[in-house]
C-alpha cells in the first residue's frame, strides 16, 4: 500500500490511525481482517450511533431494523477467514406519498451486509450435499442468484442465533457501556454496592472495583487480599503489618476513681484501669508502601490524589472494624537532597507550589541523600 508516495505496512495507517472514521473505513474496505464477533460488535456501535432504533441480530424487529444482514459464502474452497466481506447495502428509495421528498439523499438507511465463511447451508462446510453447492455456483455464473438468496434467508437466522448465543455468555460483547450492564449490577451486589445510592462516594471509580470482585466478595476479608488489591491498583509494592496496636481513650464513665464517691474500684468485680486509656493490640494495622520513587512518594502524601484513593480503598475493604496507618518507604537511591530551589530539577525543589505545607514530609536536615 502507498499513501502520498509513502509505503504503509499496516492497513490502519492507510485509513488514518487516530481518526474517527479509521476503523469504520477499514471494516468496510477489508472486512476479512476482522474477527466475526469483533466485526458485528463494531457494526452495532457504528450503526447504533446513526440509527439508535436499530437492534442487534435476533433481538426482535424486522430485518430492516437489524444492524446487519448475514449472507453465507458459497464455495468449495477452504476459507482463510471468518468474514469474507462487509459492505453497505444501497438505501431503498422512499415510497411515494410518505410525506418526504423522494429526491436527493434518502434518509432510510439499510443495514450493513456481512458475508461469512464459517456457517451456511451450502458450501464446503454446509449441510447440503455437494451437488447443491455446484448447482448454486453454476447458476451464479449465469447471473442467477435466486437460489443463493433464498438460502440466505435461513443463513441469516442461523448466523444471528450463533452470535446471540455467544453474546449471551460473553460480557465483553454487550452493547451497554462497561459498568452499566446487567452483569455489572450483579457484581456490584457481590461487593456491597448493589444500591446505586452507595456508589460514587469514593475517590476510586466504582467500576474499577469490579475487577477485584473475586477478592472483595470473600468473607472474612484477609490482609493478603488487601495487599493484592492495593498492589495491583497502584502498581507499587505493598506489605501489611497486622496487630500494630494503638492506645484507645476511655470514656470518663469507664475511668477508675477512688474514695467514697469513686467508681470502678472494686477488685474482682469492676474493670479497674489505671489511667484514662488502654492498649489494644488488635485495634490498628499498618500498611507499608515501597520502596517508592520520589514522584510516587509525593503522590501518596496527604494532599495528593493517591492518598485519598488509598484511604478509600482500605476503608471500603476493612469497613469500620479497624483503624490503620500508612508508612511510605522511599528508595535510598531516590531520596533527593534538600534544596530551597533546584533549577535543574524542578520536581525536587522544596518551593514547589504543591509542596507548601509538606516540608516535614519531603525535606531532610542534610543536603546529601
Amino acid at each position: 500500500m502507498a499513501t502520498n508516495g509513502r509505503r504503509t505496512d499496516h492497513p490502519v495507517e492507510e485509513y488514518g490511525w487516530g481518526k474517527a472514521a479509521a476503523v469504520e473505513s477499514w471494516l468496510f474496505a477489508e472486512g476479512y481482517r476482522f474477527d466475526f464477533f469483533q466485526a458485528v460488535r463494531l457494526l452495532e456501535i457504528i450503526q447504533g450511533r446513526k440509527r439508535p432504533r436499530q437492534k442487534s441480530p435476533e433481538e426482535g424487529g424486522g430485518p430492516s431494523q437489524e444492524v446487519v444482514r448475514f449472507r453465507s459464502s458459497v464455495s468449495l474452497d477452504f476459507p482463510a477467514s471468518d468474514v469474507a466481506e462487509v459492505r453497505r447495502q444501497p438505501s431503498p428509495p422512499l415510497r411515494a406519498g410518505s410525506g418526504r421528498a423522494t429526491t436527493g439523499r434518502s434518509k432510510r438507511e439499510s443495514p450493513a451486509e456481512m458475508t461469512v465463511n464459517f456457517l451456511g447451508l451450502a458450501g464446503g462446510l454446509g449441510a447440503l450435499e455437494t451437488a447443491t453447492t455446484e448447482l448454486i455456483l453454476q447458476r451464479a455464473s449465469r447471473q442467477d442468484e435466486a437460489l443463493k438468496d433464498f438460502l440466505d434467508i435461513f443463513n441469516h437466522r442461523l448466523v444471528s442465533l450463533f452470535y446471540r448465543i455467544r453474546k449471551h455468555h460473553r460480557v465483553a460483547l454487550g452493547i451497554v457501556a462497561p459498568g452499566e450492564d446487567e452483569i455489572s449490577n450483579y457484581l456490584y451486589s457481590l461487593i456491597g454496592l448493589g444500591t446505586p445510592n452507595l456508589r460514587g462516594r469514593m475517590q476510586v471509580r466504582d467500576r474499577s472495583l469490579l475487577y477485584y470482585t473475586g477478592i472483595l466478595a470473600q468473607k472474612p476479608r484477609s490482609m493478603v487480599g488487601l495487599e493484592r488489591i492495593l498492589a495491583d491498583y497502584f502498581q507499587v509494592q505493598v506489605k501489611g503489618h497486622q496487630f500494630a496496636g494503638e492506645w484507645c481513650e476511655l470514656d470518663e464513665s469507664q475511668w477508675t476513681t477512688i474514695g467514697a464517691a469513686g467508681r470502678n474500684q472494686r477488685l474482682g468485680q469492676d474493670t479497674v484501669v489505671v489511667g484514662t486509656r488502654v492498649w489494644d493490640q488488635e485495634a490498628r494495622f499498618e500498611i507499608e508502601l515501597g520502596p517508592l520513587s520520589f514522584s510516587e512518594f509525593f503522590a501518596f502524601l496527604p494532599t495528593n490524589w493517591r492518598f485519598g484513593a488509598l484511604c478509600d480503598l482500605v476503608r471500603f475493604y476493612v469497613q469500620d472494624q479497624f483503624k490503620f496507618s500508612i508508612r511510605l518507604t522511599l528508595a535510598d537511591a531516590k531520596i533527593p537532597g534538600s534544596r530551597l530551589m533546584d533549577s535543574d530539577n524542578y520536581e525536587t525543589g522544596l518551593l514547589r507550589p504543591d509542596a507548601l505545607g509538606l516540608l516535614a514530609w519531603t525535606s531532610r536536615l542534610n543536603s546529601e541523600p
